[in-house]
């Protein structure tokens, strides 16, 4: 296509092609003519998208919200700083959101539903798993077998009562209902007759639980619901949707139990603590029980008297006393030894352990919990972890403090049991006044009953205990229960309009990369902007074209282009009553011979006699393109001294134009070209004929050209539409600005139009008129367009259809 033309003066630089603006209009024009490819990859990528939205599993976002309750009450220093933005409890629930998130939880959750064993459908693309209620068959696993199970897999065949599994070429078959050994561990099978059996099988899948609980523990994601808010969102995605609610529910209930059983853990050791003194106490009071009965049945009294009776009262009150301070003290040197014990130093001590001391049990409930927090933290952390150390070390300053409050309290029970010491040795002396017999039943009967008040005192201990145990309730309530929020993944509008766009994209990029990557020129604007040398013609590309020469009387678009040509050779060197015509190109293929022969004839229009001269002495076409064998050519002339009238043929049909080729191929053209003939030559042939046009070599090849612009008086250089290199623009540009040629102008050949809309040679402005120096004007037309009927060819089928007339 030819392109406006804007009239620029001489003097303005020239852009080269480096530092062109990206012209929007040309892209446009561009991506209207690759329309059909964009179209035709829209259609494949919508194809490849519905393919894939069809084949894709569906996956679904199951999520459940727990509220995490604080462990106290907010204080009025927590409530200010939640007011300014900082959460005092955000680092309890991050602890929280981290164990929720752990292995071990995960693992436990996946021996809870048997998550180790998957079954799928044998689909001819894609398989899906069948689980809870959809699934054909139920596997159980035997709680009393510890065993692991070894990963596995086995195509499953149902029967009425019984299933085979094949695995290569071993086929086995179990009963139902009945235990079997599946990958290592002792399962029984049940049928779910609600499932039709699928004759094409299904898949069986047995896995580690290690690998399942990984892959569970870093697919549910835990966040806070709100920044402020101690509400937990447990989410999962997964192609079931039962399979994730279950999961979540599960992973819930193990949560609150775990946290229940950690809460307990200080009440179960106090517990045991109390059960193994009231065993000890009660053994050792049936023991004097036994004794009094004996003693009482050898020396056959019933009762002692009034006196020694009040005197074993006043001695039984205080060695009461030091009976309780002398368990007060065995209960601290118990608890003294276990927390000095190095296997309990990560371990909670006992909180309800009888001491009667508000310091020690605030102490004591402060490293429970420093404890707990410990253990939480160890389940998410490593060995190293330098948060394991600090808290490691802030437990043993507690643990310090609690023996230096322990040894506090012993001093203070020591005194009171030294009082009781000397009450008791007072009343002592009183009662040896009592006889032998009476005295001693006292004795033991004193000794029972304080072991029955240590009795009570332990049962009671104990019992508060259990309830407090059985009271515990944990820190948490769901909000919301697990359930399917529905379709995540993959969102079919967001594919198949990511589908659309990549379709209309890779053809741009193409098209942008062809462009980017092309070397050849393209266009009109692509020579204006590559160099100063004027266009002074354009010929199209015409496939229909049957003769080589183009008659000057034809009405084509070709005739009328070189007619074009010829009415702007008139402004160039007018001052020469006869004008030397010099045509060359880059490189072979580009037109020279076509150019130069049509030119010849469209100048012998008006009558003028013209010479075409084949110079090009290396690789002459002229004579084959014109299917000429002349008799004589110019080496003739030059080496043999052959005539100039014997040289001449008739250009036929035309009769002005005269002929002269270029004989046989010498072994030295360079030479031939500076011999002196040629002066003579051309002086004569100057004075017969009004044009000359000399075919010659392409100047990117060879020097020739070179040596006979002497002779020349205008140079036309023929550049070839997509043919030609866009380096070439630049080297004509040189040779014009070094004058290494004369008159230097281009001509374009063999423009091709644009199949459809398109920004290139052919379309918008034509070829129909020539105004002004060296450019064409034309609105539209291309080919004939009703001004050149003979460019225009019939339609084949309404060629068909004349035809069909005819019969």
């Amino acid at each position: 296509m030819s392109y406006p033309v804007t009239e620029t003066d001489g003097n303005e630089p020239v852009a080269t092609s480096g530092g062109t603006q990206f012209d929007i209009k040309k892209f446009i024009f561009k991506l209207i003519g690759f329309l059909p490819w964009i179209i035709l990859s829209v259609i494949i990528a919508y194809s490849i998208a519905k393919i894939y939205l069809r084949y894709t599993p569906e996956v679904h976002r199951v999520s459940a919200n727990l509220l995490i309750k604080d462990q106290e009450e907010s204080s009025p220093e927590n409530n200010i700083l939640r007011e300014l933005g900082v959460n005092p409890g955000g680092k309890e629930l991050q602890n929280q959101i981290d164990i929720l998130q752990s292995y071990e939880l995960a693992e436990t959750v996946v021996d809870s539903l048997n998550l180790q064993i998957s079954i799928y459908t044998q689909g001819r693309i894609s398989s899906s798993l069948m689980y809870g209620q959809a699934a054909p068959i139920f596997i159980h696993t035997i709680r009393s077998d510890s065993a692991e199970f070894r990963p596995n897999g086995w195509l499953l065949y149902l029967g009425k009562d019984s299933f085979n599994l094949v695995q290569g070429t071993s086929s086995t078959a179990y009963p139902y209902n009945d235990t079997i050994k599946l990958a290592g561990r002792r399962v029984w099978v049940e049928r779910n007759y609600h499932v039709k059996a699928d004759e094409n099988g299904y898949f069986l899948s047995v896995s580690d639980s290690r690998s399942v609980a990984l892959g569970i523990s870093s697919s549910v994601t835990v966040t806070k619901l709100h920044e402020m808010s101690g509400i937990l969102e447990i989410a999962m995605l997964d192609q079931t949707p039962q399979r994730a609610v279950d999961i979540i529910n599960t992973l819930i209930d193990v949560f609150n139990t775990e946290s229940i059983n950690d809460k307990k853990l200080g009440g179960n050791k106090t517990s045991s603590f109390l059960d193994e003194r009231v065993s000890s106490v009660e053994a050792e009071l049936d023991e004097l029980e036994s004794e009094a009965e004996d003693y009482k049945r050898v020396n056959k009294f019933n009762e002692v008297g009034e006196l020694g009776t009040r005197f074993l009262q006043q001695s039984l009150g205080y060695e009461q006393t030091q009976v309780i301070q002398k368990g007060q003290l065995e209960l601290l040197a118990a608890l003294e030894q276990y927390i000095k014990s190095p296997k309990n130093l990560t371990d909670i001590i006992p909180t309800d352990f009888g001491v009667k001391d508000a310091t020690l049990s605030g102490l004591v409930a402060k490293y429970n919990q420093a404890v707990l927090d410990y253990q939480q933290q160890a389940k998410i952390s490593t060995a190293k972890d330098p948060v394991l150390g600090r808290m490691k070390g802030e437990l043993g300053e507690i643990r310090s403090g609690i023996l230096k409050n322990i040894s506090s309290i012993r001093e203070s029970f020591n005194l009171v049991l030294d009082q009781a010491k000397a009450k008791e040795a007072e009343y002592d002396q009183k009662f040896d006044a009592v006889p032998e017999k009476e005295r001693t039943y006292l004795k033991l009967k004193r000794q029972i009953g304080v072991k029955e008040q240590l009795y009570l005192f332990l049962l009671q201990k104990k019992e508060e205990t259990e309830l407090s145990l059985v009271s515990t309730i944990n820190n948490t309530r769901i909000v919301e229960s697990a359930f399917d929020k529905g379709i995540v993944l993959p969102k079919s509008d967001q594919v198949i309009m990511f589908a659309l766009l990549i379709g209309m994209i890779i053809p741009v990029v193409i098209m942008l990369l062809l462009d980017f990557f092309n070397n050849k020129i393209e266009d009109r604007k692509q020579i204006e902007e590559g160099t100063r040398v004027p266009i002074i013609g354009e010929l199209t590309y015409n496939s229909n074209m049957k003769n080589r020469i183009v008659h000057t009387k034809k009405r084509s678009s070709l005739a009328e282009q070189f007619r074009l040509i010829v009415t702007n050779l008139q402004y160039v060197a007018s001052e020469s009553p006869s004008k030397v015509i010099m045509v060359t190109s880059f490189m072979s293929g580009e037109g020279k011979s076509f150019a130069s022969t049509n030119l010849a004839v469209a100048l012998s229009a008006g009558k003028s006699k013209v010479l075409l001269i084949e110079m090009d002495l290396r690789k002459p076409k002229l004579s084959r393109y014109l299917d000429s064998k002349p008799e004589f050519g110019l080496t003739d002339y030059l080496v043999n001294g052959v005539a100039f009238d014997r040289l001449i043929t008739r250009l036929s049909p035309s009769e002005n134009v005269d002929i002269i080729s270029c004989g046989p191929v010498p072994p030295n053209p360079n030479e031939l070209l500076l011999h002196h003939g040629l002066e003579t030559l051309f002086a004569y042939a100057r004075e017969q004929y009004k044009f000359i046009v000399i075919d010659t070599s392409p100047v990117g090849l060879v020097a020739d050209a070179f040596l006979i612009n002497r002779f020349s008086d205008v140079t036309l250089f023929i550049v070839r539409h997509k043919y030609s290199f866009k380096t070439t623009l630049k080297f004509i540009d040189r040779m014009s600005q070094e004058e290494k040629m004369k008159r230097m102008n281009i001509v374009v050949n063999g423009i091709r139009e644009q199949k459809g809309l398109g920004y290139g040679y052919g379309y918008g402005y034509g070829y129909g008129y020539g105004y002004g120096y060296g450019y064409g004007y034309g609105y539209g037309y291309t080919q004939g367009s009703g001004y050149y009927p003979e460019d225009d060819q019939p339609k084949k089928w309404s060629a068909l259809f004349r035809k069909r007339r005819k019969k």
